[in-house]
């Protein structure tokens, strides 16, 4: 077994963790899922209204909840910022009745090529401190009339190569967000080339590099990226194993990072779910929660990846990233 420490936090303010039905201790989070979907609205942020019931989502979705749950999963961190379909009204249902704790999150997404459909005009129209205030508020007060709070910071950028002035915007909102509550920023970030641009603008806003996730770094396992920014102090999301057949790229990847003393800062999630809100007649089958179990941590474990890593990763690694600092 390779000897790898997993260090607690150092001046940890808070050993509460927010969910959709109020806070936890981190004691109470267990296995947890680090990127997934329950519901996903693609047609656009401004859109009023539901096109759905809570009902039919939570029927739709309730069985791969449990499947998840009864392989041994406790929390799953919901990545769908509001724009892009975030229903509170959803998670806390699937909460309550999966038995699963369901942590929702703040913060805007603008990623693909979507060119700012999935964020709200009124965000666009903020300054920089304006959006930093609004999702401090939700972090201290509760999101709009309902008190629930979110667990940390949902970005996306960079998928075209390059960051935008909007996407831009919204990342130093979110580091500024992250400096006042100490809420990490899941930063959605597809093209690798786009990395050290974020890197910079997170640098320039002063904020401590454990506080960035760099959420899809295997969706190109880019690994001189991956291990360079890495070794600055971010963490590293492998979340695309709900997309993928093959889990090939993972092993390799796993090994190097255990070579380089990276695993502490590795997490895992899988982009998994959901319930799609579209406008297309594609049928956009469901990426079932409980893959991970079921398939990756079997092929791992099969091509020499021991299980405990395995689940250190997806218990002391959440755990230490979903802490506030």
């Amino acid at each position: 077994m390779w000897e790898i420490i997993f260090p607690k936090s150092i001046g940890k303010c808070n050993d509460m963790i927010n969910t959709v039905l109020g806070p936890i201790s981190e004691d109470e989070l267990g296995v947890t899922l680090m990127h997934e979907h329950i519901v996903v609205d693609i047609i656009g942020a401004d859109r009023e209204g539901r096109s759905y019931t809570v009902e039919e989502v939570v029927e739709y979705v309730l069985p791969y909840l449990i499947e998840a749950k009864n392989k041994g999963c406790q929390t799953i961190v919901e990545a769908t910022p509001l724009g892009l379909g975030r229903d509170l009204d959803v998670l806390v249902e699937c909460s309550k009745k999966s038995g699963l704790n369901i942590i929702t999150c703040t913060g805007a997404w603008d990623g693909s090529t979507v060119k700012g459909l999935s964020v709200p005009e009124a965000i666009k129209k903020m300054s920089i401190d304006e959006i930093a205030k609004v999702w401090t508020r939700e972090f201290e007060e509760g999101i709009d009339d309902t008190g629930i709070k979110p667990g940390y910071i949902k970005l996306a950028l960079g998928d075209e190569g390059e960051i935008s002035p909007l996407q831009e915007k919204i990342l130093r909102a979110g580091a500024r967000t992250s400096l006042k509550t100490g809420m990490r920023i899941q930063c959605h970030i597809w093209d690798s080339s786009s990395v050290p641009s974020a890197i910079k603008i997170i640098e320039e806003e002063n904020l401590p590099y454990d506080r960035f996730i760099w959420v899809h770094a295997d969706g190109q396992m880019d690994m001189e990226k991956i291990l360079k920014f890495g070794k600055k102090g971010i963490w590293i999301q492998f979340d695309g194993i709900g997309t993928v057949r093959k889990f090939t790229k993972y092993p390799p990847a796993l090994r190097k990072l255990i070579e380089e003393n990276l695993i502490p800062q590795l997490l895992f999630g899988q982009d998994s779910g959901s319930f799609w809100v579209k406008d297309v007649k594609e049928e956009w089958p469901m990426r079932p929660y409980a893959k991970f179990f079921n398939e990756f941590t079997p092929y791992c474990v099969k091509e020499g990846i021991e299980k405990e890593l395995i689940d250190k990763i997806i218990t002391e690694n959440s755990r230490e990233v979903l802490s506030i600092i």
